[in-house]
């Protein structure tokens, strides 16, 4: 318990990148896992969007996963949508693999890529977000499945989820992001219209809240 008050200090002093990454790292010696990934999504208008991944997983296949997979892989559509975890025990890998003939085939190419590459093994992953609209997913594993891989599930689920909304909120912070709103330079009058706007309000109706003319609210 000594450890993971240590831990929690240590995230508070974090002040650059490296230091976070270092600070990932320290994450798995404590929980047991071998390999981590940290995918951020952050985005940059109604439209568009910058995702980034900090990892030790194999260069090759992040770089295959994220550009042709990730956008089929059931596992990475649930964790950008839902903040419901993904835990690899043997029900969960014996059931991708009962599966898999059955899956449509970008899907089948997806897990197919994640099994080649020894991903297809325990561990679990983990999703949170910012008040922003940005996104993180965290996933540690061993590439393997060996008994000592559940006991570190069982060990250490608890603690990182409990460490990662703020692991997520400090690299935020370093990346220094800021939301597509707040480059805009609004008066507060011009919030207070946005905000009842927001609310279902008419430009009419806003008029008669805020005491201004229709003309000026629009």
């Amino acid at each position: 318990m000594e450890h993971v008050f240590d831990f929690y200090d240590k995230i508070n002093k974090i002040t650059s990148i490296d230091e976070f990454k270092k600070s990932l790292e320290s994450l798995l010696s404590l929980c047991g896992f071998d390999t981590y990934a940290y995918t951020i999504k952050f985005p940059e208008s109604y439209h568009d969007q910058t995702i980034g991944v900090l990892h030790n997983w194999q260069q090759e296949f992040v770089d295959r996963y994220v550009a042709v997979h990730s956008i089929h892989c059931p596992r990475i559509i649930h964790l950008w949508t839902s903040e419901v975890p993904l835990i690899y025990d043997n029900h969960f890998l014996d059931d991708d693999m009962k599966q898999l003939p059955h899956r449509p085939e970008p899907v089948k190419a997806a897990i197919e890529h994640i099994i080649d590459h020894g991903y297809h093994a325990y561990g679990f992953s983990l999703a949170t977000h910012g008040q922003w609209g940005d996104r993180g997913i965290l996933t540690l594993q061993n590439r393997d499945r060996k008994k000592d891989g559940l006991d570190a599930i069982s060990l250490s689920f608890h603690v990182v989820s409990a460490f990662f909304p703020l692991l997520h909120m400090k690299y935020v912070e370093l990346c220094g992001w800021k939301p597509p709103g707040s480059r805009f330079d609004l008066t507060p009058r011009e919030q207070e219209c946005l905000r009842w706007a927001a609310d279902g309000k008419s430009t009419w109706e806003t008029g008669m809240i805020l005491k201004l003319s229709e003309r000026t609210v629009v």
